[in-house]
């Protein structure tokens, strides 16, 4: 990237604007090297001790006004002080200068960036319905993947913070260092942390993303607010109205998923389908609506799939016909 482009970027993610792929690409940007590393941390510094960004009818009127006389944008990125890189202390002022003209720029609403893939060093872990699989990161934090899930992560952390990409369910236990902060990624949330265990579950279609911490702290970000979790908290965000909820959870309900191990407490059958198909790799399809809203009260420890549809039979009580991979339910009433 250009150095206008990035710092643009960096002021983007600090805003909080910045989509799931911009925020891989800037990962990716900080790891090069430590030069990049070293502009992101000036510019993020920068920009917590800039005022707080104008309103949006300030922002559209400045706008209107830039766009009347569109060349200032094209004359103030070119005549930019450019000092001769002759020490520390002019990096520093030549870092400051941009970091200026990305705040006003940005400030009057122009988004000016290239949506090009990068290819830098990443990997992707994946599951498939039924699989779980346990990874080590570069760190040596360990990191275990739900069924029908995947991470995306780099193969070398950046020297002071540590990217991961989720897209699903996982359990992490961070390795603890204090000078790099471990970030997960998962849609419009960032789980913050320095060392501790967790849960994530941020599974594509779900109502909900859920963060449950069982060990440390951690901070959670959204578009506007951190919240901060305590052991045995769990946060909740409703994809659909955007509200929060902060609330304690269970562990075995929770993490269960880790040894195979599903709770249902009077969950009707349609609000726990999902679990047991990415467990099993089956797909579950019901008659009609009262098979759907049958209540189930159970706890499955590894069982294998015939006992948990047997156990199913009793609750309803149902009747199923297993087709491969398709199990059909309905009511016997």
């Amino acid at each position: 990237m250009r150095p206008e482009e990035s710092y643009l970027l960096i002021t983007r993610y600090l805003a909080r604007q910045t989509s799931p792929a911009e925020n891989e690409r800037l990962a990716t940007w900080v790891a090069t090297s430590a030069e990049n590393e070293q502009t992101f941390e000036q510019l993020k510094t920068v920009w917590q001790h800039s005022q707080t960004p104008p309103t949006p009818g300030a922002t559209a009127a400045a706008l209107r006004r830039l766009k009347a006389r569109p060349e200032l944008v094209g004359q103030t990125l070119a005549q930019a002080p450019q000092p001769q890189l002759r020490s520390a202390k002019a990096r520093r002022y030549r870092v400051a200068v941009w970091a200026l003209l990305v705040l006003v720029v940005a400030g009057v609403g122009i988004l000016f960036y290239p949506t090009s893939p990068t290819t830098a060093a990443y990997r992707l872990a994946r599951t498939a319905a039924g699989q779980q699989h346990t990874l080590r990161l570069p760190d040596g934090s360990r990191v275990t993947l739900a069924p029908q899930s995947q991470l995306r992560y780099p193969t070398r952390f950046a020297a002071r913070s540590r990217e991961v990409y989720l897209e699903g369910e996982a359990f992490f236990e961070v390795s603890k260092n204090p000078h790099r902060p471990f970030r997960v990624h998962s849609g419009a949330l960032v789980t913050r942390v320095l060392g501790t265990r967790f849960n994530v579950d941020a599974r594509p279609g779900a109502a909900q993303v859920a963060v449950s911490l069982v060990e440390g702290r951690v901070e959670v970000l959204d578009q506007q607010t951190t919240y901060q979790l305590a052991p045995g908290q769990q946060l909740l965000a409703d994809r659909r109205t955007g509200r929060m909820y902060r609330q304690p959870f269970s562990a075995d309900r929770v993490t269960g998923w880790r040894q195979r191990q599903l709770i249902f407490q009077n969950e009707k059958l349609a609000d726990v389908a999902d679990q047991i198909e990415r467990l099993y790799g089956v797909k579950l399809v019901f008659a009609d609506t009262a098979t759907a809203n049958v209540r189930l009260w159970a706890t499955f420890r590894n069982e294998p799939l015939p006992q948990v549809l047997a156990a199913l039979q009793e609750a309803g009580p149902i009747t199923y016909r297993r087709e491969s991979h398709i199990i059909y339910l309905s009511t016997t009433e």
